[in-house]
């Protein structure tokens, strides 16, 4: 199955504090999202839970993939997707109870990257390629190493971290995705902000090609 994660959408509620999430996520799906990942740090597991069956059923009626970040419960109860980290449930064990679904390992180093591949994993999330207040902890990943990975591994590469529509043009190469949390979800016009980006992308990797 082929995935477009170019505009890889990823939820945080803090952003829209009073507007429902399946409102933003489908005004950022009519913007130009392609892919979206439910990651809603402080939800409780039935909130959650909740959250999840409401954004199943919205994103397939776009045909959007939908991905649950960190918990493989909910991923397994609704059909879903998941995106785990370093420090998540071993991806062999996931791709063991989830055998045919999508998921994403967030990773820092090549030697990383190689074993995710190995193991299974259908993309890589890489970062943080900037300064991002959406992860206070998060660290950065320097153009070498990110030049590094993607020569290690074929894997689709996702980048995460403070990338916006003004800088993604200054990374060292294009990339798969682009994941983004307040870059959409923090705008007032969550539709028009996913556009912005889309359209970003979209004249970037179209000036790479015109230069080949």
């Amino acid at each position: 199955m082929s995935i477009d994660y170019s505009i890889y959408a990823v939820t945080d509620r803090r952003y829209h504090p009073g507007v429902a999430i399946d409102t933003v996520v489908e005004e950022a799906i009519l913007g130009g999202a392609t892919i979206v990942q439910l990651r809603e740090k402080t939800a409780q597991g039935k909130e959650f839970f909740d959250q999840a069956v409401r954004l199943k059923t919205l994103t397939d009626r776009y045909d959007v993939p939908l991905i649950i970040n960190d918990r493989i419960d909910i991923a397994l109860l609704t059909g879903a997707g998941l995106h785990i980290g370093q420090e998540d449930i071993p991806l062999t064990a996931a791709r063991r109870l989830l055998p045919d679904a999508v998921i994403g390992v967030s990773v820092a180093t090549v030697a990383q990257a190689i074993e995710a591949e190995r193991d299974g994993a259908s993309y890589l999330g890489v970062g943080s390629l900037f300064a991002t207040l959406s992860k206070a902890d998060a660290d950065s990943m320097s153009h070498t190493m990110l030049q590094a990975i993607r020569e290690a591994v074929r894997l689709p590469l996702i980048g995460i971290g403070g990338i916006t529509a003004t800088n993604v043009s200054s990374l060292p190469i294009p990339l798969e995705g682009y994941a983004v949390i307040s870059e959409i979800f923090a705008k007032e016009d969550r539709q028009l902000a996913a556009q912005q980006m889309t359209d970003a992308v979209r004249e970037w990797h179209q000036s790479l090609q015109n230069r080949v």
